[in-house]
This record gives structure tokens, C-alpha cells and sequence, in this order.
């Protein structure tokens, strides 16, 4: 077979040369999984190519693959803090990978390695060593013999390096597994002069390329049992190879990182990109962590508080602090995104497309994140306050270790700020804390990484059981209606708290059932999953919900029959088809939305969530700045022109790039499968869906849009109503305008000028009581508070405005006699307004207006003399009069 004439230099091109490169060697070309693992509970994250062939590698697979080749999106962060610093470590990296499903072997997969590395990327093969497991004679074989290298070169290591899981044949676990033969460059020895051979850890020997060989069943005992099927499972790294063909020893100093670096420069304003010391390290950790928040964020993870969610907020609040060391004092990681489409849209282009959608939610990100640093900087004010007063000279490690893991201050940060207050910090104690907190994220990890991990869908599976066959999209003879019924066989029943599966379900209980087959729609893609009946004997298994894990239905609900249920019984299930049919009306009306929003606010408009339920629908999406009532309007009446137009809607299956070259809109982070359902509304709308969806427009009946605001910066989100509910919100406004027409005495039409005129009459009223006063406001007149340089502060509350009580507290200012000053809280129109003076005398003895504000918990300025402001709730005369005097 012929390899590139010219060798690939870039990411991109070694990416495209390695797909081609196996895809000529009969393997099929695959798409990346998604960084979240479709349906597998047991994965937090995908971190290896191997982990979407799970079924294959187990021999379950449905797909006919023999043969694999993929570029996979991983992500992994058990190594955060090494990012930046090491030659090799990112968070987010692409695996490449070719794989064989009881196909070739050992022999195979070593040339060809060999193959690619020496003959396509012409990397000489006099720098690259192997290592192979001890007892592993074949691959030694292979080494030595067919490829030619020395036997110097080869490595024999134990099952700690060279064995998958590590150290499997002695600690498990149990189930698939087999030794491991790894391929580095060296890079000799100036690099690191102290590591020998790939054995040793070190710089100077880098892998860029592992082949596992899984032959073995390892047994209780650490008895390995050969497989019936043997496998291959291929990683090479990307990032590794791409440095290695452009002689660049550390993966983010390549060119493939270079739009993002060159960018977090400008804005930190420096000259350039200095490599060398703690602004380097931030720089590239910036960089990293930019790009797989991105990918995270388009795969469609969003920053919170629990798993996947917290695992994008850490990082991206560790990319904010870096750019704070470097000086970087505003929201900056928005303006990176651009830079991360530069470096990957050629292979990623939702990158680009989707572009508003990221930066609306960086950008909403860090801004929360600003802020809860400054609240952090306060926290270690008093913090540091109590400690001298307590007549302290070391801050409590428990206090740095808050300050880090709740407000994100690096400890080095705390540290520099105490020492220049003279004050010590108990590191000791910060590590202690700081090492249980990495202990409990490893075993988070160990419950969510082994990919093998059995479970209750494990132990159905393993009786023979398929994936769920689903059948909500069919018409089926004798159906009650279209795709809301089928006969199927109970497969399993789970028990999903403990994950495990049971043969029988007592009268009364709660489980999730699997069956065969089935009508239920399972929650994905925004829509929410089926509820119903099964209906096994003389009982009913009442369904509250559907999900999907692994592409098998699970039906939640509680057996109402009066005896037990048992796997293996026939059943019926029926779909509540009146909930179904709302569902359906939303899901439509989503789409329809969808397109009405972009050609009346313009392309940038994508989704960027959504929530399709009985009840009602809701929909975001990206947009600067919130909707005018007009902008409402034109967009709920070119739906609803839509709906009353009664377009079929039509559903067909497609490839997916036939379905995208038709003009069919993908949405940012969805992964979809091939061939792909694509939903249109007529000629309007047309879009890749798995929903389930009315047979017209015209069957939405109509729409309204209930509500319309901010999600996060730059994401904006539409609620509205269809059908049923829609005429029920038509009703409630009816009767709420007929209540309000017999109120005010006018006709429903006239309403708003009524409303008008009674704010007109409101105004008018407030102002008389500071009217008919005139000048008897006196801001010298009651109780007086004396300040701490001897001026007399009084404090007043009125519902007078600011307009009215200006001349008052402008001639009391200009008023000569003995220092006074006055504070006055107007709650005219429902506003807190805060006024603050001091007389001539006052200001010569140091009375300062805007403090006084600030000493109130307000917000404002002005001048010393006087100054005006908001508070955040009102307050009586004597707090403010006394609270104003302690400033």
C-alpha cells in the first residue's frame, strides 16, 4: 500500500494521514465520541479511544465492526496541576487509535505502527525504543526479528508499565485484559541525562504510542484465561506526535497551540511568549484549559457544582486565575475562543460555528468567578483581621484551604498576600486538607473509570439480552394510536440505586424495567422521556419516566399488581398518549421557534439548550442583549403562521452529511447516529432530531411565549405554551383583563390609559406633603448624633423626592454656623435614594459625604460635602442616624 508522498507536518495532517492511513488497511473510519459518554454511568468523562467500543471489545457488539480507526476527544484530570509544567500533560487531548475485534493481532498492529511512524511521519527509526511485558516473547519476537531493532532497544518491563489495567495479573480486576507493548522517541540525552531508558521516568524518553494487546480473562486468583476473542486497542497520542515531527520537546509549546498563546499575550500585554518560568507555565495552562472547556461547554456541559459540571468550572476558574497572576484584571477567556476555532475548527468546525455560544458562556463564567474572588479577598481581610486581634501571627491552614477550594485562591497567592502583612500561613495543615480532598477524588474516579464496569445493564446484557429495540416512531397494526403501543417481553428489572438487576419485583415496588421492545420515548435531546402503563397478567407497572443507558430503555415505576412481577413475562406497553401528543406539540414548536428566532434576530441565534415537556416548552439560546416586545411579537406571529399553514411534517433517514449538505441545521454538541432522522416543518424548518414530533404544523394548534430573559451572558431563553395550555394562558389573560376592566370602570381597550393616569394622579399626590411643607423642611430640626470630629449628624426618612428636597439641603449646606450635616433616605416612586450633606463647617472639620454612604452598606458619590447614592433596603431614621455617625 502507498503512503503520503509528503510528509504530514501539522496536527491536522497527521490526524487525516493516520484515519487514512488504517482506513486503507480495511478498517472503518468512526467519528469521536462525545467527551460525555453517551448512556455509560460508569464514565465521568471519555478518556480513551477504546471506550465507545465497549460492546465490540466484549464481544456484544451490533455494529458488524471488525476493524476500527478513530481520532478521539478525551478528557482527564487526574493530572491538573502537572499541566503546563511537564513536557506531555493537557486536560483535554486527542487519542488516535486503530482497533481489531477478534481480527489481527499483535503482528499486524506492530508493523503497522512501525509502519506509520518510520515511513508516513518519517520519524527515524534510530530514536525510537519499545517496551514490552516480561513475559511477552511474541511481541519481543516481533521486535526483534520482523521490524530489526536491537535488542538494546526493547525493553522488558513488569505489569505495573506494561499491563492493561496496570498491575492487572496481581491487583485485578477481574474481566478483560492483556499486556501492553509501548513505543518512544528519544530525545536524548541532554534532555534529561538522568533517565537511562523508557523504564525510568523522565524527559528525555516520550511515548508516543501504546498497543494493548487483550488476550486474557483475568480470574479470581490472578489466573489469566485466554480469550476466545483477542483485541486490539491502539493510543497515540496526537499532541506527542505532532511535537515530535516538528522537533519541539513540550506538546504546548507546538504550532498547533500557537493562536491561542500568541492571543492570551495580548492580554496580558506582553512583547511576547517566554517559555521560561511561572508565566510561561500559566500561559500554557491558559491555553489548555481554554481549549477543553470549549470542547467540554460544545459537547454540552455546562459550569456547576456536581461531577462533569464542577470538573469545567475548576478548570475554567484555574485558566481565570492564571490570567490574574499575569496581570490580566478584566473578563478575558471570551475573547480566546476565536484563537481555539483557529487551531481546530479545520477538524472541529462547531468550533466556529458555535462560537456565541461559547464565549456567552465563558464569559458568564468568569464574570460569577470575579466576583466570588473579590468576596474571597474579603473573607482573608477578616480573616487576617481577627487573627491580630485575637494576637495571632499564623493564618490557619483551614482558612487557606477554604479560601482555595470555595473562592478559588491558589494557596501561593494567600501566602504572598500574608507575608506582606508579616503574617505566617499553617502550610502543614493546607496539604493535610488538601491530600484528603485529592484521596476523595480518586475514589470518585475509581467508581467511574473502569470502562468494564458490569452493573445491572452488565448482568442483562450478559443473559443474552439486546439493546431496546424502540418503536415509538412506527405504526403498528392494532396500535391504540401511532407508536404509543407495543407487545413486548420484560428483558430485566433493575434495581438502579444498588445497580443491580433482579428476577422479580414484589406488588408495590419501585424498579426500572427493560423490555425488548417498546414505545416509550427515552429522555434525550432535550425531550423529556414517556410516562404510561405496562400492563403484565392482571397488574399494571405504572411508568413515571423513560431513560436510555447504553441503549437499553429503562421504564421507572412502581408494579401494582398482586403478585410479583418477573423477567421474562409478556407485556403490553402503552404510552400516555395524551401526554405524548403534548410532548409532541412542543417538540415541533421548538423547532419552528428555533427558526423564527434566527431570521428575526439574525444567524448568530443557536440553541444552546432546550426543554421540551407536556407543559410547556423552553428554549435558549445565544443573543447579546434581550428581546423588544416587537421582536416577541414578530417571532410568535411567524410561528404561529407556520402552525396555521398545517405543513406535514415530514421525518426522514439520512446519512448525516447527505442530512447536513440538504440544509438540515445540527445542533453545537449533539452527537448524532448515522443515518440520522432529520425533521422538516414544510419547507421552513428542517433539522437532525430523534424526538418524536406531530404529523402537521397545524396540530400545535398554537403558541405563545410566556416569558423571555437571561440565562447567562449572552444566552437569552424563551419560555412558551402550545395547544391546550396555550388556550388555558388565552383564558387566564381574558379573565384578567375582564377583572381589571371592571376595576378601573373602562373598557378593556382602555385600560392602559387608565393606568397611565392613575400613575399621573399617584406622582402628583407624593409631591404635595413636600410641597405644602415649602421651606419647613429643616435638616437641622430633631435628635442629633455627634460624629467623631464633632460635627452634628441628623437622619431623616420622607417620601418626598430628590427633586423636592434639594433647595432645603443645598441652602442648608451653603448655611453658615456650626458644623452639621444631614442624612436623608427618599422613598418617593418606590426608590431608596440617599442624600448625604454637611455644611461648610462641617467638611472644614473632615466630614466626608461618600463615606457615609459607604458606612450605610449603600452605593453611590459625590463630593465631600455632599453626595448621593442607593441602599439596598430601607432603614429608620435612628439606624441611619446612628450608623452615619460611626463613620
Amino acid at each position: 500500500m502507498s503512503t503520503p508522498s509528503r510528509r504530514p507536518r501539522t496536527a491536522d495532517e497527521i490526524r487525516e494521514a493516520y484515519l487514512a492511513f488504517f482506513e486503507a488497511r480495511g478498517h472503518t473510519r468512526m467519528a469521536s465520541d462525545s467527551l460525555v459518554p453517551e448512556n455509560d454511568p460508569s464514565l465521568l468523562f471519555t478518556g480513551a479511544g477504546m471506550n465507545q467500543f465497549k460492546d465490540e471489545f466484549l464481544g456484544r457488539g451490533t455494529r458488524g465492526l471488525r476493524r476500527a480507526t478513530t481520532s478521539q476527544k478525551c478528557l482527564r484530570t487526574g493530572d491538573l496541576d502537572n499541566v503546563g509544567r511537564t513536557y506531555g500533560h493537557h486536560s483535554f487531548f486527542e487519542m488516535l487509535g486503530n482497533f481489531s475485534f477478534g481480527d489481527y493481532f499483535k503482528r499486524e498492529a506492530i508493523l503497522w505502527a512501525w509502519e506509520f511512524l518510520t515511513q508516513v511521519l518519517a520519524i527515524p527509526g534510530d530514536r525510537l525504543h519499545v517496551t514490552v511485558y516480561r513475559d511477552d516473547e511474541e511481541a519481543f519476537g516481533i521486535w526483534r526479528n520482523e521490524v530489526g531493532l536491537p535488542a538494546d532497544r526493547i525493553h522488558r518491563l513488569g505489569a505495573k508499565s506494561n499491563f492493561w489495567p496496570s498491575n492487572a495479573p496481581d491487583d485485578g480486576p477481574n474481566g478483560p485484559c492483556g499486556p501492553c507493548s509501548e513505543i518512544f522517541f528519544d530525545w536524548g540525552v541532554a534532555y534529561d541525562p538522568n533517565q537511562k531508558d523508557p523504564g525510568d521516568d523522565g524527559a528525555r524518553f516520550v511515548e508516543v504510542w501504546n498497543l494493548v494487546f487483550t488476550q486474557f480473562d483475568r480470574q479470581d486468583g490472578g489466573k489469566l484465561v485466554p480469550l476466545p476473542q483477542k483485541n486490539i486497542d491502539t493510543g497515540a497520542g496526537l499532541e506527542r506526535l505532532a511535537v515530535t515531527v516538528e522537533g519541539v520537546h513540550r506538546t504546548l509549546d507546538g504550532s498547533q497551540f500557537r493562536p491561542l498563546r500568541d492571543a492570551i499575550v495580548a492580554s496580558a500585554g506582553m512583547p511576547s511568549y517566554d517559555p521560561a518560568g511561572e508565566t510561561g507555565v500559566r500561559i500554557r495552562r491558559i491555553a489548555d484549559h481554554v481549549r477543553a472547556a470549549c470542547f467540554l461547554i460544545g459537547d454540552g456541559v455546562r459550569p456547576g457544582n456536581e461531577k462533569r459540571e464542577y470538573v469545567l468550572r475548576r478548570i475554567i476558574r484555574r485558566a481565570v486565575r492564571d490570567g490574574a497572576s499575569l496581570g490580566i484584571d478584566r473578563p478575558f477567556l471570551a475573547s480566546l475562543v476565536a484563537a481555539v476555532g483557529e487551531a481546530m475548527g479545520a477538524a472541529y468546525p462547531a468550533l466556529r460555528d458555535g462560537r456565541a455560544l461559547l464565549e456567552g458562556v465563558l464569559a458568564a463564567e468568569e464574570t460569577q468567578f470575579r466576583r466570588t474572588f473579590a468576596q474571597g479577598m474579603r473573607r482573608l481581610e477578616a480573616a487576617v483581621a481577627e487573627l491580630r486581634a485575637a494576637g495571632g501571627s499564623t493564618l490557619p491552614g483551614d482558612v487557606a484551604f477554604l479560601l482555595h477550594d470555595t473562592y478559588g485562591f491558589p494557596v501561593d497567592m494567600t501566602a504572598e498576600i500574608l507575608g506582606e502583612q508579616s503574617i505566617a500561613l499553617d502550610r502543614p495543615r493546607f496539604e493535610a486538607l488538601m491530600d484528603e480532598q485529592r484521596e476523595r477524588a480518586r475514589g470518585a474516579r475509581a467508581t467511574t473509570t473502569d470502562i468494564f464496569e458490569r452493573g445491572a445493564i452488565g448482568e442483562i446484557e450478559g443473559a443474552g439480552a439486546k439493546p431496546t429495540q424502540f418503536l415509538g416512531y412506527e405504526e403498528l397494526p392494532g396500535a391504540e394510536r401511532r407508536g404509543t403501543f407495543a407487545v413486548a417481553t420484560v428483558a430485566g428489572i433493575v434495581l438502579e440505586k444498588e445497580n443491580r438487576s433482579v428476577a422479580e419485583l414484589a406488588p408495590g415496588a419501585s424498579a426500572s424495567l427493560v423490555l425488548d421492545r417498546t414505545p416509550f420515548y427515552a429522555e434525550s435531546g432535550g425531550q423529556i422521556g414517556d410516562a404510561g402503563e405496562i400492563r403484565v397478567g392482571g397488574g399494571v407497572f405504572a411508568v413515571t419516566d423513560t431513560v436510555a443507558v447504553r441503549g437499553f430503555h429503562l421504564h421507572r415505576g412502581t408494579w401494582k399488581g398482586a403478585a410479583p412481577l418477573r423477567a421474562g413475562s409478556a407485556c403490553e406497553a402503552h404510552v400516555d398518549s395524551v401526554r405524548r401528543d403534548a410532548i409532541r406539540r412542543n417538540h415541533t414548536a421548538t423547532h419552528i421557534l428555533h427558526k423564527a428566532l434566527r431570521e428575526v434576530l439574525g444567524e448568530r441565534v443557536t440553541q444552546a439548550g432546550s426543554h421540551v415537556g407536556p407543559d410547556r416548552l423552553r428554549f435558549d439560546f445565544t443573543f447579546d442583549r434581550g428581546m423588544t416586545a416587537e421582536e416577541i411579537a414578530t417571532v410568535e406571529d411567524k410561528v404561529n403562521a407556520e402552525i396555521l399553514a398545517n405543513d406535514v411534517v415530514a421525518k426522514d433517514l439520512m446519512g448525516v452529511e447527505d442530512a447536513k449538505r440538504s440544509g438540515a441545521m445540527a445542533l453545537f454538541g449533539e452527537k448524532y447516529p448515522d443515518p440520522v432522522r432529520v425533521v422538516s416543518t414544510g419547507a421552513y424548518s428542517k433539522e437532525l432530531c430523534g424526538g418524536t414530533h406531530c404529523r402537521r404544523t397545524g396540530d400545535i394548534g398554537s403558541l405563545r411565549v410566556v416569558s423571555e430573559g437571561s440565562v447567562a451572558s449572552g444566552i437569552r431563553r424563551v419560555e412558551a405554551v402550545t395547544g391546550a395550555a396555550a388556550v388555558r394562558r388565552m383564558q387566564e389573560d381574558r379573565d384578567l383583563l375582564g377583572a381589571l376592566s371592571r376595576k378601573l370602570g373602562v373598557p378593556p381597550r382602555e385600560i392602559d390609559a387608565r393606568i397611565a393616569k392613575l400613575q399621573d394622579e399617584m406622582k402628583q399626590l407624593r409631591k404635595r406633603p413636600a410641597a405644602a411643607a415649602g421651606g419647613a423642611f429643616d435638616p437641622e430640626a430633631g435628635d442629633a448624633a455627634v460624629m467623631k470630629n464633632g460635627t452634628k449628624l441628623r437622619a431623616f426618612v420622607t417620601e418626598s423626592s430628590r427633586d423636592d428636597l434639594a433647595p432645603a439641603l443645598e441652602a442648608f449646606q451653603k448655611k453658615p454656623g456650626d458644623a452639621a450635616a444631614a442624612v436623608v433616605l427618599a422613598t418617593a416612586e418606590g426608590k431608596l435614594t440617599l442624600l448625604v450633606t454637611g455644611n461648610k463647617a462641617a467638611e472644614a472639620a473632615g466630614f466626608d459625604a461618600p463615606a457615609v454612604i459607604k458606612a450605610l452598606g449603600g452605593r453611590g458619590g459625590g463630593k465631600k460635602g455632599s453626595a448621593q447614592g442607593t441602599l439596598p433596603a430601607a432603614l429608620p431614621a435612628e439606624e441611619l442616624r446612628t450608623r452615619a455617625a460611626s463613620a
